[in-house]
């Protein structure tokens, strides 16, 4: 069941608000800031790769399917999905990269932070596999943009589209100086319709 736009509308009313230029975060994450902890950084890389794999696993054997590998890809042999579940399914890494990337990138009072090492590997993960899916993966009949596709009836390109919108934002706030407010914040907006959105499909 897809649910109309209307049912997001509280949160689309609060979009311009949340847009405002308010405040400005200052130093960006650096690789400079990296040179004296590479064990950290890639701790978290592999962390963050790690974490999407997981999600998958995760929410398909919470369905009773079991799970297998075919190379780096992570299969279903005899599942039979209903489109929700393939929804699910598909965007299960995703949807654990994006909160992983916020619990990096926030404090524990969710204030915006620079992240250490460890903290930016995880969100360079989720980085690098948001731009594998914009390119080399967006058309892998295994791969997950492939999967929310044909779930949802919506072209490669489209829902490619929708996953670059937080990947791009997150990059800003990892690397960027003087990031203005509503950009985590708009981060976190479409991270949660896009959630809300996948389990309400």
């Amino acid at each position: 069941m897809r649910l109309p736009l209307i049912r997001y509308s509280r949160l689309l009313t609060l979009l311009p608000f949340i847009c405002l230029p308010l405040k400005t975060y200052g130093q960006g994450w650096s690789w400079d800031d990296a040179s004296q902890g590479w064990g950290m950084f890639v701790l978290g890389l592999a962390s963050g790769y790690g974490t999407h794999e997981l999600g998958h696993y995760v929410v398909a054997t919470s369905k009773g399917d079991k799970v297998s590998h075919d190379g780096l890809s992570i299969v279903y042999p005899g599942a039979q999905f209903t489109d929700a579940e393939r929804l699910q399914v598909a965007s299960a890494g995703f949807q654990t990269q994006w909160l992983m990337a916020e619990l990096a990138l926030r404090d524990r009072d969710g204030k915006e932070r620079k992240p250490g090492n460890f903290g930016a590997g995880v969100v360079c993960a989720h980085l690098g596999i948001t731009l594998a899916y914009q390119t080399v993966l967006k058309n892998n009949k295994q791969g997950d943009v492939v999967g929310m596709a044909e779930a949802t009836k919506r072209s490669n390109d489209s829902i490619a589209l929708a996953l670059a919108v937080p990947g791009v934002l997150d990059a800003w706030r990892l690397f960027g100086n003087q990031v203005p407010e509503w950009v985590p914040q708009l981060s976190l907006l479409s991270k949660g319709l896009g959630i809300a959105w996948i389990w309400t499909y």
